[in-house]
């Protein structure tokens, strides 16, 4: 009997335990960024898990933390990096307000996800056209971030099409 009871109690304790394993069969990927370019908020080498997004299925929403493949920022290489959506198409974002922030549709940003004290790089006003994404990292002294393509083609914007996954942190 005491054997009954010790595994009828142990199942729930095995079934809470599978949920850190369990993204991987709910269709989550995992992925780590070996970089600092996303720090505080994913810790270099740090993984995480991400919602796989169909090709063109993307549906941008400022704060998002993306999985994306833009291998022109990484000369060819077609390599998941990870950035945060700040600005989606329609907007307009420049830098910086008097207060050294990044200015989104003449407001400046809140953005309680950067450490204290980060420094902004300055840059000129793009306006986000159809169909793209403005980037950045939140560790800003330390990303190659849309603020970096600003030669690009696309003015520093990503296509939304390019985002591979949201991911889901905790």
């Amino acid at each position: 009997m005491w054997r009954r009871v010790v595994a009828v109690a142990a199942v729930p304790w095995l079934v809470a335990g599978c949920g850190a394993a369990s993204s991987a069969v709910h269709g989550y990927h995992r992925y780590s960024d070996p970089s600092v370019a996303m720090e505080p908020t994913i810790r270099a080498g740090q993984t995480f898990d991400a919602r796989p997004v169909d090709h063109g299925g993307y549906k941008p929403k400022r704060g998002d933390v993306v999985v994306f493949s833009m291998p022109s920022w990484l000369g060819g290489r077609d390599t998941a990096q990870v950035k945060r959506v700040v600005a989606i198409p329609g907007d307009r974002i420049a830098c910086c307000s008097p207060d050294g922030r990044v200015v989104l549709n003449g407001a400046a940003l809140a953005e309680p996800y950067l450490a204290a004290g980060t420094r902004e790089s300055p840059f000129g006003a793009v306006s986000v056209p159809a169909g793209r994404l403005w980037l950045m990292g939140d560790n800003r002294e330390s990303s190659a971030d849309s603020r970096y393509h600003l030669g690009d083609g696309g003015y520093g914007t990503v296509p939304a099409a390019a985002v591979v996954g949201v991911a889901v942190l905790k």
